[in-house]
């Protein structure tokens, strides 16, 4: 059995790292990591374009992110589970980013950035394909005041398990719904659709595929609740093989994130 002390190690450093600042703050007003911001979450079931990626369990996650004149980086993991103990054996997920945002003006925005989906604990035995891959992603959203749309295209030249180019075209909105909820603050109401294209469908275990979420998150200081409906058009005999076919059921998913600014 391979130790899992590494992974607690990680989870560690992120949990500390995003709560550190608001001991060091001691109430300067002075931001205490700069340029640094970092945060954690816990999810009901972590999903990645509709599909869930942790067997439809929860998830713990966490992030730090370095910002310098438009320019960024992060580095983001979660624990996992593909149910794929007899080949790969992965149970965390890492990815790293790298990115330049732009603010065309006040109300509309645009960026640019890669990923780097790294699966560190999959022992690929020999023959078999790897998880890891690159993804190049562009993003605008322009904020129309009543509304927000967004846009994303994410593109990798050999996606997950080497199953060859993939597109991925995302459409959002969101929308206000009021300043004060109950005791937290404003209530926005979301919505996304997108799209999935993969080069070797049977390799990677799906045809081509649309994906879609609604839902609704509320703010109190640097917490933030979400709550929504998220599912694809897949059906369950053409969700990857059993016993994995529930992995693109739709499902209700609650997210809790506490994010704290540098």
């Amino acid at each position: 059995m391979k130790t899992k002390a590494w992974k607690a190690g990680l989870f560690g450093v992120l949990a500390l790292a995003s709560f550190a600042p608001a001991a060091q703050a001691d109430g300067d007003a002075a931001p205490a990591w700069g340029p640094f911001t970092a945060g954690v979450a816990v999810t009901s079931d972590y999903r990645f374009r509709g599909i869930s990626q942790s067997d439809r369990d929860a998830a713990i996650q966490g992030w730090v992110q370095y910002d310098y004149k438009g320019f960024f980086g992060n580095i983001w993991a979660s624990n996992i589970d593909f149910n794929d103990e007899a080949l790969h054996d992965s149970s965390i997920e890492v990815d790293l980013t790298a990115g330049y945002n732009y603010d065309f003006s006040e109300q509309t925005t645009g960026g640019i950035k890669g990923v780097y989906y790294w699966y560190p604990d999959a022992d690929a035995p020999p023959g078999n394909n790897e998880y890891d891959y690159f993804e190049l992603i562009a993003s605008v959203s322009h904020d129309f005041g009543v509304a927000a749309v967004s846009g994303e295209l994410a593109w990798s030249p050999d996606f997950f398990l080497e199953t060859g180019d993939a597109v991925s075209l995302k459409g959002g909105v969101s929308y206000p719904v009021m300043d004060k909820f109950l005791f937290m603050g404003a209530l926005t109401a979301s919505a996304n659709v997108g799209y999935q294209w993969i080069d070797d469908n049977a390799l990677y275990g799906t045809p081509d595929y649309l994906y879609f979420d609604i839902g609704a998150s509320a703010a109190w200081e640097i917490f933030t609740v979400d709550l929504r409906w998220i599912d694809t058009d897949l059906d369950n005999s053409e969700c990857f093989v059993a016993p994995n076919t529930k992995f693109c059921e739709g499902g209700v998913v609650l997210s809790l994130s506490a994010a704290l600014p540098g």
